[in-house]
């Protein structure tokens, strides 16, 4: 089983992280799991982006997430997990500024960023 830890720290961009942001998966049948990083305390609430086929049999609890990847050939695929904490949802997204709209008013967000997570099969 390949596992991939998550991370949640609020006041970063994004505020999920995976470790490792890109996981290499051999060719092959595989088993992935996400599973919260150290003492997190968050809930998984989804994982999307993953094409079936390859990726199968998504299994979404609050304490983790697994997917059967069948990778018959090679390829990048991006995803993106959100969980929630405190009654709030967070996710992988990074959230792209506009500029600010005046002199002393905060940035405006227009939404969503590069740099997703990303399975690589093999």
């Amino acid at each position: 089983m390949t596992q991939i830890q998550v991370k949640l720290v609020t006041s970063d961009n994004p505020p999920v992280t995976t470790h490792p942001q890109v996981q290499s998966v051999n060719r092959g049948n595989s088993q992935i799991e996400w599973t919260p990083f150290a003492n997190e305390n968050f809930t998984f609430v989804s994982l999307t982006g993953l094409p079936n086929p390859p990726f199968s049999g998504l299994n979404v609890t609050s304490s983790s997430i697994t997917v059967q990847d069948d990778n018959t050939a090679a390829g990048e695929y991006t995803y993106t997990i959100t969980v929630s904490s405190g009654g709030n949802n967070y996710s992988t997204n990074a959230t792209i500024y506009a500029d600010p709209p005046g002199p002393g008013k905060p940035p405006r967000p227009i939404g969503g960023g590069s740099g997703s997570p990303t399975i690589k099969n093999n």
